[in-house]
């Protein structure tokens, strides 16, 4: 019995060392959900920059000190902390709303405001292939074919507010696909969603004379949150995305970009090579349901080591002599 008891129990500690260190996998709906910002390297900013909810950085956290994350507490609700840095924190950065953190240096420039912990980064800190998870994602939403119906663009010369009223999409979904010089005489950038839209995918598409996206400081895409939830903009080919003014979304994804804002407020969850911030980002939140293309991500198995079945075996083997010793 004794025998039997051991046997299990050394089974199950190996087996919860195989998978301790193992980090959660997540799709890119949770991944939005869950982080106001993302980025494969660096953070840069002022003092003045402020991330409303989570930040997930690749690289070093390099921003003035003095800037604040977690600032009110937004997004959904998650196993992970909510200031995560692979690198190094240069500055003193305030971690807001009892949030806590996991920085591979500087845990001495984390001030924790509301009783938050902080620890050293792990592998298991961040979710587990996030950014080849969002990298993936961008990918999909740009070889989405624009919609061919049910999308028309108002506006004129002598009104420069560009409105796209769009309906009838039969999956739901309204796809466009746009350049800068598509939207740079534009002043202002809204939409006018049918019932039957759950989402908008605005893919912006970098040309071979135009790798910089910055329409100016009169460029706004602004809308009510219950619309900005519903849009994702996938920028596309750019080496740089500089927003001057507020611009409203549930989600923008700059895949191999610098994501910089100079003036106004980014509304909406970021994913971006590096990041330099001279003002807010705030949470939006996504509409209801996985984003569009984004498939549900089943777990990966974790394997065993080469070994194990030789080891159970082993232990089945004692059990089965143990008991026919007693017999």
């Amino acid at each position: 019995m004794r025998l039997g008891f051991f046997a299990a129990a050394s089974v199950g500690c190996i087996l919860g060392a195989v998978s301790a260190g193992e980090a959660a996998t997540l799709g890119a709906t949770d991944l939005l959900r869950q982080f106001n910002l993302v980025t494969k390297g660096d953070v840069t900013g002022s003092s003045g920059f402020h991330v409303d909810g989570r930040a997930l950085v690749g690289g070093d956290y390099k921003a003035q000190a003095g800037s604040v994350v977690y600032m009110n507490g937004k997004g959904d609700a998650s196993d992970h902390d909510e200031f995560i840095v692979k690198g190094r924190v240069q500055s003193q950065v305030h971690v807001n709303r009892g949030g806590n953190a996991a920085v591979g240096q500087g845990l001495d420039k984390l001030n924790m405001n509301g009783g938050g912990s902080k620890s050293a980064f792990a592998e298991s800190s961040a979710p587990a292939g996030h950014v080849q998870t969002l990298s993936n994602y961008a990918a999909t939403l740009g070889s989405m074919a624009a919609s061919s119906s049910g999308v028309v663009r108002q506006g004129s010369v002598h009104d420069r507010t560009n409105t796209y009223a769009i309906s009838g999409q039969l999956d739901g979904i309204g796809v466009l696909s746009l350049t800068e010089a598509d939207i740079r005489a534009d002043r202002d950038f809204n939409f006018n969603l049918g019932s039957d839209v759950d989402w908008v995918v605005v893919n912006v598409r970098a040309t071979q004379t135009d790798k910089t996206f910055r329409l100016g400081s009169t460029f706004k895409a602004q809308q009510g949150a219950s619309t900005a939830s519903k849009v994702v903009w996938n920028f596309i080919g750019f080496d740089d995305v500089i927003f001057d003014a507020k611009f409203s979304a549930g989600a923008i994804l700059a895949d191999g970009s610098r994501v910089t804002t100079n003036g106004g407020n980014i509304e909406g969850s970021v994913f971006a090579d590096r990041f330099h911030g001279l003002s807010e980002l705030h949470f939006t939140g996504l509409g209801e349901g996985r984003l569009p293309g984004d498939e549900v991500q089943q777990p990966a198995p974790v394997p065993l080591p080469a070994g194990m079945p030789l080891l159970l075996s082993g232990f089945g083997l004692l059990a089965w002599a143990h008991r026919r010793k007693r017999a």
